[in-house]
């Protein structure tokens, strides 16, 4: 979830705010110990969330094997791991009448809606200002789960508190589609994040969004997070390679004629594959790794991402629409040993007008990189870092931020992050810090 605020009450105090990080820290770590609720997954197969999460919503590797496999186990034992017996639409010999019958599906056995509470108090560094907008100040209602062996659905609902008004935002909703019994080849149909790099800010330990996937430049929208609108197509072929290659809206309005178009290529070494599937085969239905999150792998990917954006005016009234063709180029990698997380990447992207008030900004070019570590120190203590740059023209910007996570139970989380921000000829200052808990069942 994205950092929200309004203009906060007076507290300038500094004693203030340590004393919140003490109070709030302390309730998520010695608070309550009934706190049973896990989410959807957990309650449908009876495992816990650390299976899948190093924290939420940071995957494991084989968190990435399910979220692969269209949300199933791979191997093809998720019918043996579920423990909530879906809801049959249909007998089972309805598929030999079939076309003279509607082919049998199947639904949930229970509703599978998953909640995440998330309560924040916001410091500014300018102001010296504490704020405790954001105390309670989002719920997202999340659903996610299969249809039978071939379909598959995500979908997310959002409240916020937004400056004392009630804020509603419909997030990533997507069907998918698996025609074969592997995951070779899948379809998302739908609202979704499009698959360009192994990073995500949906899947990030971090506070702080990367910008190489949320910031837009100049006057064009476009970003490839949060979510794009149309059909990809992606899969995993023998078991290590990953590919994506998707037509959606981009940053057009809807109905524009232009379409974005982009494709990835991805390969895992060592460790647990993309599939899921291990040497064992169909017999390794659960990671025996006592910690799930470790292993020793090197996955690469590199992508390609040509679009049209249609350049924001502000001016009344609006004149035709400017259009900004524009390609991204670029990939990242994700370096696990044991229990240490590393992830680099690039992009470098030409747009042919970034200012819609400048008709000599052509042919700007816009390279963006990131680092960034985590480290499971404990299973319950996860700090993570990350430098990142972007360079618009001749001119550079660079990020520096962390966030510290630490896990009362398995589905809540509490961090503390902060960050830094160097704008172009000038030094590292400090924009504030977030202290934040978020509740997931």
């Amino acid at each position: 979830m994205s950092r929200r605020g309004s203009k906060p009450a007076a507290i300038t105090v500094p004693r203030v705010f340590a004393l919140t990080l003490i109070v709030l820290v302390s309730a998520a770590l010695l608070g309550p110990r009934n706190v049973y609720s896990i989410p959807a997954f957990a309650r449908k197969y009876q495992t816990s969330c650390q299976t899948c999460h190093v924290a939420i919503p940071a995957l494991t590797p084989f968190g990435e094997a399910f979220r692969q496999n269209g949300y199933r186990f791979p191997a093809g034992n998720d019918a043996a791991m579920t423990k909530t017996p879906p809801v049959s639409l249909g007998a089972e010999g309805y598929k030999k009448l079939w076309p003279q019958s509607v082919w049998p599906g199947e639904i949930p056995g229970m509703p599978p809606v998953s909640i995440l509470l998330e309560s924040t108090v916001e410091y500014d560094h300018a102001t010296r200002i504490v704020s405790f907008a954001s105390m309670g100040g989002a719920v997202e209602i999340l659903a996610a789960g299969t249809l039978d062996e071939h379909f598959s659905f995500w979908g997310g609902f959002e409240f916020a508190n937004e400056a004392g008004e009630l804020v509603t935002e419909l997030g990533r909703v997507n069907l998918l589609v698996r025609p074969l019994d592997s995951p070779a080849l899948q379809f998302k149909v739908g609202s979704f994040e499009p698959g360009l790099i192994l990073a995500s800010n949906h899947r990030s330990l971090m506070d702080q969004k990367l910008q190489v996937l949320a910031q837009a430049e100049g006057d064009n929208p476009w970003a490839p997070e949060g979510f794009q609108q149309g059909l990809e197509a992606y899969g995993v072929l023998q078991h290590r390679v990953l590919y994506n290659a998707g037509v959606v809206e981009g940053s057009g309005s809807v109905g524009d004629k232009s379409k974005d178009v982009y494709g990835r290529l991805a390969y895992k070494f060592g460790g647990l594959p993309f599939d899921g599937v291990t040497s064992g085969g169909a017999e390794a239905a659960l990671p025996a790794n006592p910690k799930p999150w470790s292993e020793k792998s090197l996955a690469v990917s590199g992508f390609v991402y040509k679009g049209e954006g249609i350049l924001t005016d502000p001016t009344d009234p609006p004149p035709p629409p400017i259009r900004d063709p524009f390609q991204v180029i670029g990939g990242d990698l994700t370096a696990i040993v044991l229990d240490l997380a590393a992830r680099a990447g690039y992009a470098e992207r030409k747009d042919d007008r970034l200012l819609a008030a400048d008709p000599t900004s052509t042919d700007i070019k816009i390279r963006s990189q990131f680092v960034e570590l985590s480290w499971v120190s404990f299973p319950w203590l996860v700090p993570a870092g990350r430098w990142e740059s972007s360079k618009v023209g001749d001119e550079e910007t660079n990020r520096v931020s962390f966030t510290v996570n630490g896990l009362a139970r398995a589905n809540v989380r509490s961090f503390l992050a902060a960050n830094w921000v160097k704008e172009p000829g000038g030094k590292f200052t400090s924009e504030g810090a977030t202290l934040g808990l978020l509740l997931g069942f």
